[in-house]
């Protein structure tokens, strides 16, 4: 039987705490423990050269490593069975199910490509490739990856009489791209150590021109000149040409803030900006809100437009029901894709592509960590074509 012609059963995505153990070593033999082994080691080199703030962003672009040091400490190398395990090591293993699932549909180059990314700064770029791949194998769809010699989408679903492609892209939120995170973490970590030495807590945001480059012989003048108009209690500081500072300090010490807490601070929804919170035992912390040269409204529009067509016209395949996937860091509310008129006029622009079935636009992940388990949910909106040449799958429940 052809494989869309195959009827749909829903699989099992659960897994026992029991487990764990088992698919944290089917993702090391994954990765291959000689590249895991190297990128533990060049992530050592950097934590050693950078502060806590770069740790901060490393963490969020490269989890996995940190996952695995975790697991080695909580099982004291694999010899323990912890009673509870933590939030980032259940995160991971539910990417090694996922992987140890799909695996079987990958070409070895496309195999290679994501033991390589998986473990660099693409780590949520790629990750949003395999979730979007992970619904549709759940709905019982067979999911097939196409080679990367060829121009291609990612992969192909076929099942319960539908056969169409897939192509994915995230947007993340929009700094310049001269100032590279690396800049930012150290700048903010230069500014946090005058504000502690002055007793302060509170927010402070950083807007980076697009000029700015990080130049660490000049973080003892920074130190210096932090410290003198903190002292005169300035609340806007250009601490560089590139950089500008706005504060909302006051005096030390604050309560104590659990570690939920400091996340919360982080992931305020009040603020888009990229954010990152650092404290002394959970006292005092500084919340940073880091904003770079922006793009008008009309100028996202555009980029955004740009980039999916370019996707639609060079991945898609005119000879297929295609379906594009975009997912959004700093989104987490989905109306703000249907209530938007310029994501309204980038839809309709889109959809003049026939062979363009559905666009499923999808927000930040949401992670709500339970007494024994992980619930997920990333909010989206799915967009069908009226003018589709494969009505047929624009109108598929399980987009």
């Amino acid at each position: 039987m052809p494989a869309q012609d195959r009827p749909l059963s829903q699989r099992n995505s659960d897994i026992k705490d029991s487990e764990i153990p088992k698919y944290v070593e089917r993702l090391k033999g994954f990765l291959g423990h000689a590249a895991l082994a190297k990128a533990q080691a060049d992530l050592d080199w950097d934590l050693r050269h950078h502060g806590p703030c770069y740790r901060h962003w490393a963490q969020e672009h490269r989890p996995w490593l940190f996952a695995f040091r975790r697991y080695d400490q909580e099982t004291n190398n694999g010899i323990h069975m912890p009673s509870a395990w933590p939030t980032e090591i259940r995160e991971m293993v539910g990417g090694a199910f996922m992987i140890s699932s799909l695996h079987h549909g990958m070409p070895e180059d496309v195999k290679a490509k994501y033991r390589n990314d998986l473990l660099k700064g693409q780590h949520n770029d790629f990750m949003v490739e395999i979730r979007a791949a992970w619904h549709y194998y759940l709905e019982g769809f067979d999911v097939r990856w196409y080679p990367l010699h060829v121009p291609a989408p990612e992969f192909r679903v076929q099942g319960g009489g539908l056969d169409f492609d897939v192509e994915c892209r995230r947007f993340g939120w929009d700094l310049s791209e001269h100032v590279k995170t690396p800049a930012i973490a150290d700048t903010c970590d230069t500014i946090y150590d005058a504000i502690l030495a002055h007793g302060l807590w509170g927010e402070v945001r950083v807007e980076f021109s697009d000029n700015f480059r990080f130049d660490p012989g000049r973080t003892r003048q920074w130190a210096e000149t932090l410290a003198c108009l903190l002292v005169a209690t300035r609340t806007t500081i250009h601490l560089d040409p590139g950089v500008l500072l706005t504060l909302q300090l006051t005096p030390a010490p604050s309560r104590k803030y659990t570690s939920e807490e400091l996340v919360d601070l982080a992931q305020d929804q009040q603020h888009p900006e990229s954010s990152c919170v650092r404290s002394e035992l959970g006292f005092n912390p500084v919340v940073f809100r880091c904003c770079g040269p922006r793009k008008t409204p009309e100028e996202l529009q555009e980029h955004i437009y740009r980039t999916l067509k370019k996707k639609v016209n060079t991945q898609l395949s005119t000879y297929r029901a295609g379906v594009a996937v975009a997912q959004f860091s700093g989104i987490r509310d989905p109306k703000v894709f249907s209530d938007s008129q310029g994501m309204k006029a980038i839809l309709h622009r889109l959809f003049e592509k026939r062979h363009l079935a559905a666009i499923v636009l999808k927000c930040d992940r949401l992670i709500e960590p339970g007494a024994s388990d992980i619930l997920y949910s990333t909010p989206a909106n799915l967009f069908r074509s009226q003018e589709t040449d494969f009505p047929k799958v624009a109108a598929a429940q399980h987009l």
